[in-house]
């Protein structure tokens, strides 16, 4: 595929994420695929997809490069906290709090890999610590530690 039919897939991954498709989204990956370096399907996608749809959570893909199977999205994301995702999401921050209905915002940048169509491989960096300093999340230092 093009370094452009690339781009498209990743592009069209964002949109019916954006658009509440849960499983359009995950019918985008291939049958064996990697998260964050752990072994995923379909199936997982969705469960991840599912759990970011109760976050009501949209992106805006603002630069899309790509370079042979890699594809790099800069998104800013937008959500807000109305349930507890059933799958802990964006690094677990909300897990254990009492939804807030706070708006949040922050950035993304997400690593895809594609190859025939398909997504198989992802890696992201997202600001969590902002994430969760916009929903009311009580972030410290344990105790007892300088």
């Amino acid at each position: 595929m093009s370094l452009e039919e690339n781009k498209q897939v990743v592009r069209r991954q964002f949109e019916l994420l954006s658009k509440g498709d849960v499983s359009g989204a995950a019918g985008m990956w291939a049958q064996e695929s990697f998260n964050h370096g752990r072994k995923v399907g379909p199936a997982d996608i969705q469960k991840v997809y599912e759990s970011l749809h109760t976050l009501h959570e949209q992106h805006d893909l603002h630069e899309v490069v790509a370079e042979g199977e890699w594809v790099a999205a800069r998104t800013t994301c937008h959500g807000r906290h109305t349930a507890e995702p059933p799958f802990p999401v964006n690094g677990g921050i909300f897990v254990g709090i009492a939804p807030t209905g706070r708006e949040y915002t922050v950035q993304h940048i997400h690593l895809f890999r594609v190859r025939d169509g398909r997504l198989v491989e992802h890696w992201a960096n997202r600001d969590d610590l902002g994430n969760a300093a916009q929903i009311g999340r009580k972030l410290g230092m344990p105790q007892g530690r300088p």
